[in-house]
């Protein structure tokens, strides 16, 4: 695998990392394959259901993000849940429905616990878990950008700079205006 830069659609941005294969179900218990990248340009979140610190406002920031990008079609959105012993397909899917999530362009994945830690620890190379000094989890609380390749194309804060950044990038990748 050669990383670097790639320019797609005139916009020049690094291969941060490529993903694996993987194997996740999403929100209606459909299989979720690294196959199933290849229909658009994806902005990752790691977040779990029950969460009440960052995930609230991750997914608020995301489901405003999918707002602004009802323009491109190519545009997806990912949400991973970091904790697979708690979020069924059935959580998360409730949860979806209680946050208004739009799922038109939108999933939420889960699996095994191993299944899970590969593809958030050593696909998007993003750190989770619980330490020995907190009994909570811990995860990643950026973005992460995904061509339609499996090819990570960056992290954003998500903050508004960062997310004006992602939207910047999500729509030269997907030839958006």
């Amino acid at each position: 695998m050669a990383l670097g830069c790639s320019k797609e659609n005139g916009v020049s941005l690094p291969v941060v990392a490529e993903l694996p294969d993987f194997s996740l179900v999403d929100q209606d218990g459909q299989p979720f394959l690294r196959e199933s990248i290849r229909d658009g340009v994806w902005v990752a979140a790691f977040v779990f259901t029950h969460c009440r610190a960052t995930c609230p406002r991750l997914t608020a920031q995301m489901k405003k993000l999918q707002g602004r990008l009802t323009d491109v079609p190519g545009a997806r959105f990912l949400s991973v849940s970091v904790d697979p012993r708690n979020d069924t397909p059935e959580v998360i899917k409730a949860y979806m429905t209680a946050n208004a999530l739009d799922e038109d362009n939108w999933r939420f994945v889960t699996g095994t616990e191993d299944a899970v830690q590969d593809f958030v620890i050593g696909g998007f190379k993003v750190g989770y878990g619980r330490t020995q000094w907190s009994p909570e989890l811990t995860h990643s609380n950026s973005f992460a950008l995904v061509d339609n390749r499996a090819r990570i194309r960056g992290y954003y804060r998500s903050d508004d700079e960062g997310l004006s950044k992602l939207e910047g990038d999500l729509r030269a990748l997907a030839g958006g205006s």
